[in-house]
């Protein structure tokens, strides 16, 4: 007998305050995108003061998504429109390694359809991974470096994400250091 799990994926209401009645999916939505950070990274990348973030968000056009199984957050997405004026959105998705699978697809999904829903034909996300030297890779469209063939590479690439740039960022702890992977797909089609 299979069994099925209820996902769902809501927008997160940025509250008033950070301590208000209703910021829990706020709350809940940062400490999954600190939590992923962390572990795609292996340093505090991302790790922010919630007021600060979300003083950040009111400042864009942006949507924070939630995803909950059984009532517990297990993953978050976030769809932000270009201050700049440009033509190409972001879209970022955060699933801890214990929940990655379906629903890394399922948030992409659901993050492309805010995207299509703003008039954007094309997107751009930026994923994070530890610099795995050994192991299956996929190489950037630039020919330079590679990322690593992990859940959340995995996941983009199968959605049709094409990894256009891969660079090396310093953690600040020694000789540690993380890699910045930057990925693009038309929505069009």
């Amino acid at each position: 007998m299979t069994r099925m799990i209820a996902v769902e994926i809501a927008p997160v209401t940025l509250p008033d305050a950070v301590d208000a009645r209703d910021a829990q999916d706020f709350l809940d939505y940062l400490e999954i995108a600190a939590t992923v950070m962390r572990e795609q990274s292996g340093a505090g990348v991302g790790a922010q003061k919630p007021a600060d973030a979300l003083e950040r968000l009111r400042g864009a056009t942006c949507v924070p998504l939630l995803a909950r199984i059984a009532g517990r957050a297990a993953g978050a997405a976030q769809f932000m429109a270009p201050t700049d004026g440009g033509a190409l959105a972001s879209i970022s998705v955060f699933v801890p390694r214990r929940d990655a699978g379906i629903l890394e697809a399922m948030l992409i999904k659901a993050v492309e359809e805010q995207a299509r829903a703003h008039w954007f034909g094309a997107v751009r996300a930026v994923s994070l991974h530890r610099p795995d030297t050994e192991g299956d890779v996929i190489p950037a469209a630039d020919g330079g470096e590679t990322a690593p063939r992990d859940p959340q590479a995995r996941a983009l690439a199968e959605s049709g994400y094409a990894l256009e740039t891969v660079t090396r960022h310093p953690t600040g702890w020694g000789d540690l250091e993380y890699l910045a992977a930057e990925w693009r797909k038309d929505l069009a089609g």
